[in-house]
């Protein structure tokens, strides 16, 4: 094939540049999709050295741009997961070039390695949703990556009640908030922000949520949040992350906390969680079956668990006196709360057998968990 036949685009670039760029906005492609552009990065190449890359299988688009020496403007959709294994096979640091021709035929080429792959007509790839600025805040990007991680995990899986497969962020003069719950459990977290924001609420879906919290650093950058009624985009260093919003009223979560509790005592986070994960470990296929009880009293939690392989059971001594409570729950519900929980201590509050446990700080209201029971079962 003639090198004067790749015209339409030429550009070189860093392959790590490029490959973190590749890897971030192909969180956003569709693995399988009936329409096949969707499953492409779609490389925009502009005269002022800027390269657009963008994924988008139409609920979140992830747009990246990074500077390159542009020899050539024009653009081209690869398929996303034959381009990120091209680009992560090429050595570290090299100058990678990418050319198309009138056919969409494109040629990769780094250091002695040469690829020649078939391309999709750009013009057939999907603008993102164009979001007129409403709403428009910004926050540091750790504080929002934080919330995501601590809540994220108690979304539904399902769409029986689609409300639920999101999160709520509620932002108020005090500061945000963020809520899922899946009518077993709800994690709420919390951060104080004083400041002159317009309240506003916003149901997230959860895919769209994780994707930001990977992409996300921990640094002290800040994000910038724009809304309307339908999507919302999130702008930070060179990369956007837009998501359509789910429409509806979120559940009253407030209604299901309990005002009082008849138990409530701290305990250590690092043993209970360790406690849990060891009477897990005899949990085979019967989860349900199997609870992790709870039997509080006389100054000691006794945690255990009876299975088909076996029994176990554990010991942490608390000040608690004067109750006696045995309690039963889905072991992955109380591990996912106590894994992402940073602080020393927590209170564990209780009421029945059958009401759900809180968990919240030893101090303040950065965050609840609310757990509901199993029912137990004479052994």
């Amino acid at each position: 094939m003639g090198r004067k036949a790749w015209i339409n685009m030429r550009i070189i670039c860093e392959q790590d540049i490029l490959d973190e760029a590749v890897s971030t906005v192909s969180r956003a492609v569709s693995s399988r999709s009936s329409i096949p552009v969707l499953e492409g990065v779609c490389i925009k190449a502009t005269e002022d050295g800027k390269v657009k890359l963008t994924g988008n299988d139409m609920e979140i688009g992830i747009e990246a741009i990074i500077d390159a020496e542009v020899m050539q403007a024009g653009e081209i959709v690869i398929n996303a997961k034959m381009l990120g294994s091209i680009i992560r096979s090429l050595v570290s640091g090299s100058k990678v070039s990418i050319e198309t021709n009138e056919k969409n035929q494109t040629l990769i080429k780094s250091g002695g390695a040469k690829f020649e792959i078939a391309g999709v007509a750009a013009d057939e790839f999907p603008d993102l949703p164009v979001v007129d600025p409403e709403y428009t805040i910004s926050i540091p990007a750790g504080i929002l990556k934080d919330m995501i991680a601590k809540t994220g995990f108690a979304v539904a899986v399902t769409d029986n009640n689609p409300i639920l497969t999101g999160c709520l962020l509620e932002i108020k003069k005090s500061g945000l908030s963020m809520i899922a719950l899946d009518g077993y459990r709800m994690a709420m977290c919390k951060t104080d922000m004083p400041n002159d924001f317009e309240e506003k609420s916003m149901i997230i879906p959860e895919k769209s949520l994780s994707e930001l919290g990977r992409i996300l650093s921990d640094a002290d950058e800040e994000i910038s949040i724009t809304a309307t009624s339908r999507n919302a985009i999130f702008m930070f260093d060179n990369c956007k992350l837009v998501t359509r919003l789910i429409e509806g009223n979120y559940i009253n979560y407030d209604s299901v906390i309990p005002k009082d509790y008849s138990i409530e005592f701290t305990c250590p986070v690092s043993q209970l969680r360790e406690s849990i994960q060891r009477v897990s470990l005899i949990i085979l296929n019967d989860v349900v079956k199997s609870p992790v009880r709870f039997n509080i009293g006389d100054g000691n939690i006794n945690i255990s668990c009876s299975t088909s392989a076996g029994n176990v059971d554990d010991n942490i001594p608390v000040d608690v006196n004067d109750c006696a409570l045995e309690i039963g729950f889905y072991n992955r519900y109380l591990l996912e709360a106590f894994r992402v929980i940073d602080t020393e201590n927590v209170k564990l509050k209780f009421n029945t057998s059958t009401s759900p446990l809180v968990i919240t700080p030893e101090d303040g209201d950065d965050f609840l968990y609310l757990i509901l029971p199993l029912r137990l079962h004479a052994e």
